[in-house]
C-alpha cells in the first residue's frame, strides 16, 4: 500500500499522480520498509559547576595557634594542627582546603582545652601539697 509523498493520501498500486492534490508520485517502496521518522526528546541537563580552587595561602591564624600549643599546650596535637595547616594551602580544591583548615582548628582546639585542665590540675595539686606540708610541719 502505498502513500502520497505531499498530502499522505491512500494511493493505488502504481499510481503515478495523486488522485487527491495532484502531486506526481515517483516510484514508492512498500510500506513495510519505510521507515517512520522518531522525535526523540532531548532533554537538557545542566553541568555540574567546577569545584572552587583552593586559595593556596597559608592561614597564618592556624598556625600560630598550632605553634603555641605545640611549644606550651600538648606537643602530639600541636604537631597535627601545624602538619594540617600547612598541607592545607597544597590542597587541589577549596573545599579539601577547608576540611584541611577544619581538622587543624579541632587539633588546636582540644590541645588548648587539654593542655590548659592539666595545667589547672597541676596548679590544683601544688597549692593542695603546700597545704598538706603545711599541716605536717605545725
Amino acid at each position: 500500500m502505498a502513500f502520497c509523498k505531499n498530502c499522505g493520501a491512500q494511493l493505488e498500486e502504481n499510481a503515478k499522480f495523486c488522485p487527491s492534490c495532484g502531486t506526481a508520485q515517483a516510484e514508492q517502496a512498500p510500506v513495510e520498509n519505510v521507515t517512520p521518522e522518531v522525535e526523540i526528546p532531548v532533554q537538557e541537563v545542566e553541568a555540574a559547576p567546577a569545584p572552587e580552587k583552593a586559595s593556596g595561602n597559608l592561614n597564618v591564624a592556624q598556625l600560630v595557634w598550632a605553634i603555641i600549643n605545640l611549644l606550651v599546650c600538648c606537643t602530639p596535637l600541636g604537631i597535627a594542627a601545624l602538619i594540617f595547616t600547612v598541607i592545607a594551602k597544597d590542597a587541589p580544591t577549596a573545599e579539601e582546603e577547608a576540611k584541611k583548615l577544619k581538622t587543624a582548628k579541632t587539633c588546636n582546639l582540644i590541645g588548648t582545652i587539654g593542655g590548659a585542665v592539666v595545667i589547672v590540675l597541676y596548679i590544683v595539686f601544688v597549692v593542695v601539697m603546700a597545704m598538706v606540708g603545711a599541716m605536717g610541719a605545725m
